[in-house]
Parts: structure tokens; sequence; C-alpha cells
């Protein structure tokens, strides 16, 4: 049964306002930044933060990872750094560079 209407599974409708967002990579958001750690620099998604999220505090350019780790603990940096697919789609909470 799975097989019975082949072109229809194939199509998908995508509404004019979702089409930005469904073609969008986290490298454009404005909520992905790289923060810098001793060692290395990463890709971190600031959305994950409800203080940047909200628009109380502006999005830097770059964090470094003691203030990250001050504002909300080493457990929100790892999901933080686990949530940001540079090369994939972005999340709902995309918002484009200006």
């Amino acid at each position: 049964m799975r097989g019975a209407n082949a072109l229809y599974e194939g199509h998908r409708l995508i509404l004019p306002g979702i089409r930005d967002r469904a073609t969008a990579t986290c490298q454009g958001c404005l909520f992905c930044v790289p923060i810098i750690g001793r060692e290395e620099t990463r890709l971190v998604c600031l959305a994950t933060l409800d203080l940047y999220l909200t628009g109380e505090r502006r999005v830097p350019v770059e964090l470094q990872v003691q203030d990250f780790i001050w504002l909300a603990g080493k457990e929100a940096l790892t999901k933080a750094v686990a949530k940001v697919r540079p090369e994939k789609q972005a999340c709902g909470f995309y918002c484009p560079r200006v």
C-alpha cells in the first residue's frame, strides 16, 4: 500500500512564509554565534537562552565561553553546541541576520 501513490508522496506543499525557514541553514541565523574557548572556537545557538531569545540582551558577534557558562551553566552549553547543525536546516527559532 505504501507505493500506491508514489507521485503524491514525493511532493510537499510549502507555504510562502515558511519557504525562507525551510531553505535556511544555521549559519545564516542571528542566534548562531562563535563561542571562543581556550583551545577551540565552535558555533553555538543562543536561542536556547531566553535572555537572547526575548530580546532582553542583544546577540553578540562572538562570545567567550566563560560568559556563557556564567549565564546558563555547563549543561546549557553542551545543549547549545549540540543544537547547531551548520549544513542542515535551521530550527524553528531561525531569524535571518540583517
